[in-house]
């Protein structure tokens, strides 16, 4: 007995109760099995770590890698302050040692809501108000359509053929809203809040980016809840799903069988360079009252369809031959935070007023009301805004067609130059009519000398533009170059400033197609062969 006491009071029995750190994971003496039974009178974890038959249990692996694993990344029980500094705001448990208990589901999906807002807009306090500040849920003008004009063309997908489409439309990059292209579709029955909730509660989607780039999700279940509450539906902007990757995910996947591709955008360009390399191009877009994107061009010269399957959506074009660039469309000093609601009260009403019309010469926006039922078609270049005036669900897709494709590779060309090479390889194969047109293209022609490219793949984050390095690639110099050598010869007259337009392009092409068949192979070539 007394050799026990003494073993119990040595040092060795002492450093088993000390915590330690072993290559940054710290580890206790919970993890540590012993290695004698009756080495002195257990301790309270010794004893927890003793089965019935009063023998030492050994501690799992699985128990050592949790202990690891909630080490590494700093979690506690109970952290007793969310990220606004209110007290047991965000612990799963509420209260002090005594009295712990669980969070409620209603809890943790408000605890869900308020780290997705803390994470979209940093700038904002949730628990001060700020989502709220500006009152917009009060001032019934914010969602109101009066006085707005019908300026955009509709047409039915009944009586316009596909190829009177692209003349009318496509060439010569015209909007337009679309009818009678969405019957049949599961979509337009399936696509409600409430049959969503059933199908993808629990699935998240896409409401927003935190400030590094990365996505912030939610599960549906929560959004059903925020979109349904009185005082979230007070936000003066508040968080959508706008989910460009539900294609790709197993548990949202089944939403791509619920719609078909309208007949006017089958032809899509892009997949030639590779699910997996292309930029994303569908998203399902469901936001409620005064959500929406702020005004901006959709990337790499893409056009833009968007089927409305509830709702209602207010738009605000501008022609990309206008002049317009970002500062004036969205300056600065005027209190813009990137939001559609906001744009729509501060800056589109300078749109529609002298200064901008006579001063600076800028035509008025073009507006339209978007119905349930109709698509909206934004060809490439277009600046444009939209706002939800009540709950909306739809779903939209970014493409590139033939007619369109000129100026999609010049900013591809630019802006992607990666993908545009592996793009560029499988158009030779699948279409190598557009390949030529792309071997043709000038380096930096007078008509793209004013293009931005934006690498950005949503076109509610597609604000961004800036221009990238000129190309060096040998190749596509030398295509330059002869097509600015027969610019100056037959277009401009040996004078500087000849435009090389499309149709000229595309003529180059089939001359420089027809040589290359006439001419014979060289023995390099045959020996290839």
């Amino acid at each position: 007995a007394t050799g026990a006491a003494t073993r119990s009071q040595s040092p060795r029995r002492d450093l088993e109760h000390i915590s330690w750190t072993k290559s940054g994971r710290a580890m206790t003496a919970a993890a540590v099995e012993p290695t004698r039974s009756g080495a002195g009178v257990p301790s309270t974890k010794e004893a927890a770590a003793t089965n019935s038959s009063g023998s030492p249990t050994r501690v799992l692996p699985e128990t050592r890698d949790k202990a690891r694993h909630d080490a590494k990344y700093d979690k506690k029980k109970s952290k007793g302050k969310d990220a606004d500094g209110e007290a047991g705001g965000d612990s799963d448990k509420e209260g002090g040692k005594e009295g712990k208990r669980k969070l409620t589901p209603l809890e943790r999906c408000e605890k869900k809501i308020r780290a997705a807002k803390r994470a979209t807009r940093s700038e904002l306090s949730v628990s001060g108000g700020e989502w709220q500040k500006h009152g917009y849920a009060y001032d019934p003008k914010v969602l109101s359509a009066d006085g707005l004009g019908d300026d955009i063309e509709r047409i039915s997908a009944k009586d316009v053929s596909v190829e009177e489409f692209i003349e009318r439309f496509e060439r010569p990059c015209r909007p337009c809203v679309i009818t009678d292209a969405m019957e049949g579709w599961a979509a337009n029955s399936e696509w409600t809040y409430d049959k969503l909730r059933a199908k993808f509660g629990r699935h998240k989607f896409k409401v927003g980016s935190d400030d590094d780039g990365y996505a912030v999700r939610l599960k549906f279940n929560h959004i059903h809840h925020y979109v349904n509450d009185p005082a979230h539906m007070r936000d003066d902007s508040p968080l959508y799903i706008f989910d460009g990757s539900f294609g790709d995910k197993e548990g949202s996947q089944p939403l791509l069988k619920d719609y078909d591709v309208p007949k006017y955008f089958k032809e899509d360009l892009f997949r030639h360079a590779g699910e997996k390399r292309r930029p994303p191009y569908r998203w399902v877009v469901i936001g409620p009252p005064r959500s929406g994107s702020s005004v901006h061009v959709d990337p790499l010269a893409t056009s833009a369809w968007n089927a409305l399957i509830s709702g209602h959506k207010r738009w605000a074009l501008y022609p990309p031959n206008a002049g317009l660039t970002k500062p004036d469309l969205k300056p600065k000093g005027i209190g813009l935070d990137g939001e559609s609601v906001t744009w729509f009260q501060r800056m589109y009403p300078k749109t529609r007023g002298k200064e901008w019309t006579e001063v600076k010469g800028f035509p008025k926006p073009m507006d339209c009301v978007q119905k349930p039922g109709e698509i909206m078609y934004v060809p490439d270049g277009w600046w444009h805004a939209v706002l939800n005036l009540d709950h909306t669900v739809a779903v939209t897709q970014n493409v590139v067609t033939t007619a369109r494709f000129p100026k999609a590779w010049r900013m591809t060309k630019r802006g992607r130059p990666k993908m545009s090479a592996q793009w560029l390889r499988k158009l030779r194969t699948a279409r190598p009519d557009l390949a030529a047109v792309a071997d043709a293209q000038p380096w930096r022609a007078e008509e793209s000398a004013g293009e931005k490219t934006s690498s950005s793949s949503s076109s509610s984050s597609s604000e961004e533009s800036s221009d990238t390095e000129p190309d060096t690639d040998p190749a596509f110099v030398d295509a330059n170059a002869a097509a600015m050598k027969l610019n100056r010869l037959f277009l401009g007259g040996g004078k500087a400033g000849g435009v090389v337009g499309d149709e000229t392009l595309l003529e180059m092409a089939r001359e420089r197609k027809e040589r290359a068949e006439n001419e014979p192979a060289s023995p390099k070539k045959k020996r290839a062969r």
